[in-house]
């Protein structure tokens, strides 16, 4: 059961845009463990993957670096609409410390942590359509955080 939070993230973890779906309207972006030597002696790492379900629209590098996940205050939802045209019942979510260039516009972020095997590929265990990912791995504290109920 998803944890109602309203997402205000900043994680230094290196990110990337690792899956993106069309036909679901969902993007997953996920923060990789710095890969060291720890993180190569242990086979595995804990990697933070952020779900966006109801996707309208994304605009961002497919790696991003450090995360800063927030949604638009009303002047930078302002911006954006000026420039890509009204998005009523979505939010727009920033990706990046102190800029608009990067965002989703979703209707819901969700987002955990996950103790993967290096090299840190398997699908999001977030996305109930990997089924033996869901199964196999549980987020860490059993917490899923969600945007739904928060905004």
């Amino acid at each position: 059961m998803p944890t109602s939070s309203t997402p205000e993230l900043l994680d230094t973890r290196s990110f990337s845009l690792i899956d993106y779906r069309h036909s679901h309207a969902h993007a997953v972006l996920r923060g990789f463990p710095p890969f060291d030597d720890i993180t190569v002696e242990r086979g595995e790492g804990v990697v933070l993957d952020l779900r966006f379900v109801g996707l309208q629209r994304i605009s961002c590098w497919k790696d991003i670096g450090t995360l800063h996940l927030r949604i638009a205050d009303a002047g930078e939802r302002s911006s954006l609409e000026r420039r890509i045209g009204t998005f009523r019942r979505h939010q727009a979510y920033l990706l990046e410390p102190d800029s608009i260039e990067s965002y989703v516009i979703a209707g819901a972020v969700h987002w955990a942590e996950f103790l993967l095997p290096t090299p840190f590929t398997h699908p999001s265990p977030l996305d109930p359509s990997n089924r033996a990912e869901v199964e196999l791995y549980r987020p860490i504290g059993g917490v899923v955080h969600s945007s739904a109920s928060a905004q």
